[in-house]
C-alpha cells in the first residue's frame, strides 16, 4: 500500500464535498488531525461521523480504528526514513540567515504541494472561468495583495470581476454580490474581524466563498465552500505569503490552460495598452 498521506491525495479517488472537507481537515495538520476522536475529526471539518466512515472505507480500512493505525505507522516511517533524519540534524551556521529563510521556504513549499487537492482545484478554476457568474476578491492588511495579484490576472481570462476594498466603500460593492457569484477571500492568522464579515454576507447573499488560509483554526472555515490552505510560519518573526502567493501563480497557470479565447482577449487588451500609450516600450 502506497503512504496514506499519498493515498488520500490521490487524483483517483472519486470524493464527495463532504469527504473532501474531509481530507482537507486532515491534510491541514497531518497526521494529528486523524489521531483524535471521530467525532472530533467530523466536527473540524464540518461534516457527520458517517462522512468519516464512508470515506474511510473508501480508502479501503475497516473501520475507523484501522485508519488511526494507518496513521501512526505513516507518521513512524516518515520520522524513521534517513532523509527526515538527516533534515533534523542538518546544521546551519547561525549567521546564515538568508540562506536558512530560503532554505524554509523551499520546505514550505513542498508542504503546500502536500496539501494540494486535485478536485478542489479543478473545481475553482471551473468557477472562476464561469463568466455567468462575477467573482470578488477581498484580502486583509498582508494579503490583500494576493487578491490584487489574483485580479489582475482574471480581468486578462474574463469580464465581470472586481475587488471588495477594505474600505468605506465595502457595504456598497458587497451589494454587488448575487446568487452563485464566487468572492475568494484570503485571510491568515491573525484573522480579520472584516473577513469574516465579507464572508457572512457572501454567504447570505448565497454566493460562493473560495478561502485561501492558513493551516490552522480560521473562523472562516466553516463559511467556505471551497479552502485552499497554505503553511504561514517561518523562521523569522513574522508569517511568510510566498506558499500562498506560489498558489495563485499556480492557479493562474491552470486557468491559462482551460482558457480557449485567452489568446484573442490577450491581443484586445494590447491594442488597448497601445492605444493609451501603457508601455514605455513596445515590440515593433
Amino acid at each position: 500500500m502506497p503512504p496514506l498521506r499519498d493515498l488520500i491525495t490521490s487524483a483517483a479517488l472519486d470524493l464527495t464535498p463532504s469527504e473532501r472537507k474531509v481530507v482537507r481537515a486532515l491534510l491541514d495538520q497531518y497526521p494529528r488531525n486523524g489521531l483524535g476522536a471521530m467525532s472530533r475529526l467530523a466536527e473540524r471539518a464540518g461534516v457527520s461521523d458517517p462522512t468519516i466512515v464512508r470515506l474511510v472505507k473508501k480508502l479501503g480500512f475497516p473501520g475507523y480504528a484501522e485508519f488511526q493505525e494507518a496513521l501512526l505507522s505513516d507518521m513512524d516511517q516518515r520520522l524513521r526514513s534517513p532523509s527526515a533524519l538527516l533534515q533534523q540534524h542538518a546544521q546551519v551556521h547561525q549567521d546564515d540567515t538568508w540562506g536558512q529563510y530560503l532554505h524554509d521556504c523551499q520546505r514550505a513549499l513542498q508542504e503546500t504541494q502536500a496539501l494540494t487537492q486535485a478536485e478542489d482545484v479543478r473545481i475553482l478554476v471551473q468557477w472562476l472561468l464561469d463568466n455567468r457568474h462575477l467573482v470578488h476578491c477581498y484580502g486583509g492588511r498582508f494579503s490583500h495583495h494576493l487578491a490584487q495579484y489574483l485580479l489582475s490576472h482574471l480581468r486578462l481570462f474574463r469580464p465581470g470581476c472586481q475587488a471588495l476594498e477594505d474600505c468605506a466603500r465595502l457595504a456598497d460593492a458587497m451589494l454587488q454580490v448575487q446568487h452563485h457569484d464566487t468572492v475568494v477571500i484570503f485571510d491568515y492568522r491573525r484573522y480579520e474581524a472584516r473577513a469574516l464579515r465579507v464572508a457572512t454576507a457572501a454567504k447570505a447573499r448565497h454566493a460562493r466563498v473560495v478561502l485561501f488560509t492558513d493551516i490552522y483554526a480560521s473562523p472562516l472555515r466553516e463559511l467556505a465552500d471551497l479552502i485552499i490552505s497554505a503553511p504561514v510560519a517561518s523562521g523569522a518573526a513574522f508569517d511568510t505569503l510566498l506558499p500562498a502567493m506560489a498558489q495563485v501563480e499556480a492557479l493562474i497557470a491552470c486557468m491559462t490552460r482551460r482558457s480557449p479565447d485567452l489568446a484573442e482577449r490577450l491581443d484586445s487588451v494590447d491594442a488597448l495598452r497601445n492605444e493609451f500609450g501603457v508601455h514605455l516600450l513596445e515590440e515593433r
